[in-house]
């Protein structure tokens, strides 16, 4: 392959599929990327791991086609945004996975005089769950009780993210409206 001079000609390049174009691309940006990352992130483990997915995402979906080569001068302002959302996606996701399990580490006994209390209204609250659907029970009981994120759950059931998350709020809606009822 000829020299690369540009990224308008390396984009052509990779268009073509040219594994040698992909290789200057992945010298040429890795270490921006990963510095632009652990600036985000503040975590070097999880940024370089997060560069890796972004240049295995790039070259096996093809991001490269979507690129408009007319608009080449945006090529680095794409790849910030990108590496940018996908930190900014990681740390939603570690947060709502830390949101989760607090919620499920609440102890159920914390003294003796609460035990009873406790015990019963860890019962009504697996009666609640009981009670939401069958799709929301699902999703519910994926995410809450087993920790997998929207990608996950959606890939297990063959659903949208989307039906996810309104799985998931409609069934804390619910969950919330029934346990308002119950009075200790």
């Amino acid at each position: 392959m000829s020299a690369i001079n540009n990224d308008i000609e390396l984009l052509a390049a990779l268009k073509a599929g040219n594994a040698t174009a992909f290789d200057h691309f992945y010298h040429l940006y890795r270490q921006w990327l990963l510095i632009t990352a652990m600036t985000i992130l503040q975590d070097e483990d999880e940024s370089q791991e997060l560069v890796q997915e972004f240049f295995i995402d790039f070259w096996q979906d093809a991001l490269y086609k979507r690129i408009d080569l007319r608009n080449i001068t945006t090529l680095k302002n794409f790849l910030f945004v990108s590496i940018k959302n996908r930190c900014l996606n990681k740390i939603s996701k570690d947060e709502t996975r830390k949101k989760r399990l607090s919620w499920l580490q609440n102890p159920l006994y914390v003294t003796p005089d609460s035990r009873l209390e406790n015990s019963e209204l860890y019962v009504q609250l697996e009666r609640a769950i009981n009670l939401l659907p069958q799709k929301q029970l699902q999703v519910f009981r994926l995410a809450y009780q087993e920790h997998k994120t929207r990608k996950e759950i959606a890939a297990v059931m063959e659903i949208s993210e989307e039906t996810v998350k309104k799985h998931v709020a409609t069934a804390l809606k619910t969950l919330r409206q029934l346990l308002e009822k119950i009075r200790f």
